[in-house]
């Protein structure tokens, strides 16, 4: 199998998100009207948890949905799914040669900056902060906490 470039792989990883904030910022219904904060940030933020099969359900998909929205959803997962669980997976695989402490060291770095971030500007608990960077994390995503700034979206979909 051929290996794609890290820079091919990150420009086609930057345009499936790229077209898929388009799609949940531009078709109507795709987030909740109470969502809060900036649109283009839950856009994007929806694009992220949908792409990285998180699915929160927190502020997307909105029950005003349309079929179109669930077209572009399936479409968006479909192509996206491949592109996220394969090729992106083997370039994370590839930084336990190259980063210290292996695989170990980022899940650390990952866990203490989710700690920190959630727990200073969502305003969790350290156990809810931790709580919610390892469900996010593991993609388990249940729902009952999340981020509810833009900071905090926009730290959800870069951890």
């Amino acid at each position: 199998m051929t290996q794609l470039s890290t820079t091919r792989l990150m420009t086609m990883a930057s345009a499936i998100a790229t077209i898929g904030t388009l799609g949940f910022y531009f078709i109507n219904g795709m987030i909740v009207d109470d969502a809060g904060g900036n649109p283009w940030i839950n856009a994007f933020y929806c694009s992220i948890i949908t792409l990285t099969t998180v699915g929160y359900g927190d502020i997307c998909p909105s029950d005003k949905m349309s079929h179109g929205g669930r077209i572009f959803i399936i479409a968006l997962s479909f192509f996206g799914l491949g592109m996220f669980c394969g090729p992106i997976m083997d370039l994370s695989s590839s930084w336990k040669e190259r980063i210290p402490g292996g695989v170990i060291g980022p899940g650390i770095f990952a866990l203490v900056s989710g700690i920190v971030l959630f727990a200073h500007f969502e305003d969790m608990s350290a156990i809810d902060a931790a709580y919610f960077t390892i469900i996010t994390g593991t993609t388990v995503g249940y729902g009952d906490i999340g981020p509810k700034t833009d900071f905090g979206r926009l730290s959800t979909a870069f951890l």
